[in-house]
């Protein structure tokens, strides 16, 4: 049997195991197995936070590009140039974005049309302004009708949308020339919302008032533009200012209390003030509060012989009033007037607006900061009836 000098037997030699040696050793790996989990948990961890912040990022982002392109489309009120520009921004673009703009009947809601004098570049016209009718599919409509110069325009528009009509929600309508608005202004449908028109020289008040005085239960928005109403106008559309909630009309200063009176449902409202600017004492001694105004807008212009406001602000009360501006150009502003009609109110104001040549000095904006505390007074010169 070999031998190894002082150890004897080479196969009775047995290695000795030292078990703490090897626990030390195991706890020494562990340690460090444990301080490299640690170490890829938080680099883990860190990856997960910096994934979650670049897709907030994106999300961020393309909120934002949504929303700039939204308020980019608001600013735009030109339907008609809106619709010019379609083509070249969508469905020129390609063959798959023309047919995505074609069968997007959101694209073709809101539409202006107008009639020209030509009869042949009518025709052609009349045949894109249905096809695009017919791209709006059921969705409801916003059209602005613009029958213009040539004779009979209002007959062709109605002819062009009567198809239409039940799907109409809001309309604008400019009347320029001796045309007969009965054509647009009866049987108009019953999902009518909102209606603006705009009347020019040749205005007759009694037979439009007939016109208007037909018009749905369902609409609680009527713009009134350019022409003065007189009472037995108001009266002639009495059945109808009972369920509208917003009012742009020209009306006589005298007149403005009874024509409020008509109107109980009113939240907003522009009074364009016309002549004649008198008011007999009878008027003047007139007072009158309405319950629903939550915002007033009056405007005067520069041309009347005397300042009907400081009239108005004493007959008037309006507990709900949330925002007024006043347009005028007279060199003074109805200030007792107007204070004593917010201390008579009590009215939650917000915002009062004067836009005029001469606005309030600051101890007179002071005086009704100091009966409205949080009043906010912005004073503007852009003063213009629209």
């Amino acid at each position: 049997m070999d031998q190894i000098p002082g150890l004897g037997p080479l196969h009775c030699r047995k290695p000795k195991l030292d078990c703490s040696v090897l626990e030390l050793h195991d706890q020494d790996i562990n340690t460090e197995r444990h301080q490299e989990l640690v170490v890829v948990s938080h680099k883990a961890l860190d990856l997960v936070d910096s994934v979650r912040d670049k897709e907030k990022d994106l999300g961020q982002q393309l909120v934002d590009k949504q929303d700039h392109i939204t308020e980019s489309a608001n600013l735009d009120k030109g339907l008609g140039s809106a619709l010019r520009r379609l083509p070249d921004n969508l469905a020129r673009v390609c063959r798959q974005w023309r047919d995505v703009a074609m069968g997007s009947a959101k694209l073709w809601c809101k539409l202006s049309f107008y009639v020209d004098d030509d009869r042949k570049e009518w025709k052609r016209s009349a045949f894109y302004y249905d096809s695009w009718l017919k791209r709006s599919q059921d969705c409801p409509l916003s059209l602005r009708l613009c029958p213009g110069y040539a004779k009979g325009g209002t007959a062709k528009l109605r002819r062009l949308v009567q198809p239409y009509m039940n799907q109409v929600s809001s309309l604008d309508i400019t009347f320029w020339n001796d045309v007969e608005p009965e054509y647009l202004l009866t049987d108009l449908p019953a999902a009518l919302q909102e209606l603006t028109v705009c009347f020019g020289d040749w205005f007759d008040a009694s037979a439009t008032a007939q016109s208007l005085s037909q018009l749905p239960s369902t609409v609680r928005s009527l713009k009134i533009l350019d022409r003065t109403f007189g009472p037995d106008c108001l009266l002639s559309l009495n059945p109808v200012w009972a369920h509208l909630t917003h009012v742009e009309i020209a009306i006589r200063p005298r007149n403005v209390l009874h024509f409020l009176a008509l109107c109980p449902s009113l939240s907003s409202c522009e009074l364009i003030l016309g002549q004649p600017a008198y008011m007999s004492p009878r008027v003047q001694c007139m007072r009158f509060a309405h319950a629903n105004i939550q915002s007033l807008c009056i405007i005067c212009p520069g041309y009347f012989e005397s300042n009907p406001l400081p009239v108005l602000f004493n007959a008037l009360t309006l507990p709900k009033l949330r925002t007024l501006e006043i347009r005028y150009e007279f060199l003074s502003s109805p200030h007792q007037e107007l204070e004593a009609f917010l201390e008579r109110s009590k009215c939650p104001l917000e915002i009062l607006i004067f836009n005029a040549v001469v606005t309030p000095p600051p101890d007179q904006q002071g005086d009704f900061i100091a009966i409205i505390p949080f009043l906010k007074i912005e004073c503007r010169l852009d003063i213009g009836t629209r």
